[in-house]
C-alpha cells in the first residue's frame, strides 16, 4: 500500500486507495463486509469512505446502515486509531420534508449539520471524524452558513478536515471564499464523479452527481484540494464487456479509449480494474480512488493497482494522447 498526506499540509495520513462502505450493512452483509474490511486493513489500507444517508434507497433501509456496521467492526476490532474514516452530511433523507429525493433531503444548514455530524460520530462510535464532506448541494442556505458550521466542528475537534462533494466548481470557489471571510476553515478535499474516461460535454445526471471538470482538477494539481473519484470503474462498464457505457459516456473517442486500455491491460499481464484506477494513483494531479467492492476476490484485485508498473500507465497515456481531444477526453 502507499500512502499520501489529504486534505492540506495538516491533514491526515492516508492510503492512497480508499474503501467504499456505500452498500455495507444493506445488500452486502456484515460476515462479508466485516472479512472486506479486515482485509483492507491486512494490506496496510486505512482510509474509509461512508456517508450519513447510505443506503436509503435500499428496501427497508433507513441510510445509517453503512456508518453503523464501520461502527461495529471498529469496535470489533479496536483499530479506530488505525482508521482514517471520511463521511458526509446533507443527503439524508428528512420525514419533515414531504418531496422526493433530493427535495426532502436534511440539508446543509447549520443546525441540520450539527445534527447529522453528531448522529454520525454516535453511529461510528468515535468522537471525531477524519474528512467530513459537504454532500450534495443545498441552494436554500448560504455559503457563509455552511462554512460557518464546518468550521465549528473543526474548531471543537469533530471534525479535522471539511470537504464537498457534488458541487459546481465554481460553486466550491465561493464556498471556500465564505469560509475565508469568516476566518473558518474552507474546503480543503473534494470527492467528485471522475474516472479514466471523462464525461461528453453537457452530460447530466439523474442524481446530484457532479463530475470533476478541468477548473477542479487544476485547483487539485495546484494543491488548493486533495481529490477522492468515485465511480471510477464506471459502475463496471471500464471493465466489463457486458456492460456498456452509459449515456453520459458515449463517444466514438471515449470508445476507442476504452479498447486502448483493455488493450493495454491485457498485453502487460493486469487487469483492466487495476489498470484504470492505476491511471488515477499515477496521474496529473494524483487522485483517491473509492472502490467498492463486494467481495474479497474483488477486492484483492482493487489492490493490485499499486503495483501496476509506471511504464505501463505511461504507454496508456501515450496512446491515449493520440486519440482526438474530444468529447471531454
Amino acid at each position: 500500500m502507499e500512502y499520501t498526506t489529504f486534505g492540506g499540509a495538516a491533514g491526515p495520513r492516508v492510503s492512497t486507495l480508499a474503501l467504499g462502505a456505500m452498500m455495507m450493512g444493506t445488500r452486502i452483509d456484515e460476515p462479508t463486509s466485516f472479512a472486506i474490511l479486515d482485509r483492507f486493513r491486512e494490506a496496510g489500507g486505512t482510509f474509509l469512505d461512508t456517508a450519513d444517508c447510505y443506503a436509503f434507497w435500499v428496501d427497508g433501509a433507513t441510510g445509517h446502515e453503512s456508518e453503523d456496521l464501520l461502527g461495529r467492526w471498529l469496535a470489533a476490532r479496536g483499530c479506530r486509531a488505525e482508521m482514517v474514516i471520511a463521511t458526509k452530511v446533507g443527503a439524508q433523507p428528512d420525514p419533515a420534508y414531504s418531496a422526493p429525493w433530493p427535495r426532502d433531503a436534511e440539508g446543509l444548514s447549520a443546525p441540520a449539520i450539527r445534527t447529522a455530524a453528531e448522529g454520525s460520530l454516535a453511529r461510528l462510535g468515535t468522537d471525531h471524524v477524519e474528512v467530513l464532506f459537504a454532500h450534495i448541494e443545498d441552494k436554500s442556505v448560504t455559503f457563509a452558513e455552511t462554512a460557518g458550521a464546518f468550521g465549528e466542528l473543526i474548531a471543537a475537534g469533530k471534525a479535522a478536515v471539511a470537504g464537498v462533494s457534488n458541487h459546481p466548481t465554481p460553486h466550491v470557489k465561493r464556498a471556500r471564499a465564505a469560509a475565508e471571510a469568516q476566518g473558518v476553515p474552507g474546503y480543503t478535499a473534494v470527492q467528485q464523479r471522475h474516472a479514466y474516461l471523462r464525461a461528453v460535454p453537457g452530460a447530466s445526471f439523474t442524481s446530484p452527481q457532479e463530475p470533476a471538470d478541468d477548473e477542479l482538477l487544476a485547483m487539485v494539481r495546484g494543491g488548493e484540494l486533495s481529490m477522492m473519484a468515485y465511480a471510477t470503474l464506471l459502475e463496471g462498464s471500464l471493465v466489463r464487456a457486458d456492460r456498456p457505457l452509459s449515456r453520459e459516456y458515449q463517444s466514438p473517442e471515449n470508445q476507442r479509449r476504452l479498447e486502448i486500455m483493455w488493450r493495454i491491460a491485457d498485453g502487460a499481464g493486469v487487469t483492466r480494474t487495476q489498470l484504470a484506477l492505476a491511471w488515477l494513483l499515477s496521474g496529473d494531479p494524483a487522485i483517491v480512488p473509492v472502490v467498492g467492492v463486494s467481495s474479497v476476490a474483488q477486492l484483492d484485485d482493487v489492490l493490485g493497482a499499486v503495483d501496476v508498473p509506471r511504464a505501463v500507465v505511461t504507454a496508456l497515456a501515450e496512446a491515449v494522447a493520440e486519440t482526438p481531444a474530444e468529447a471531454g477526453v
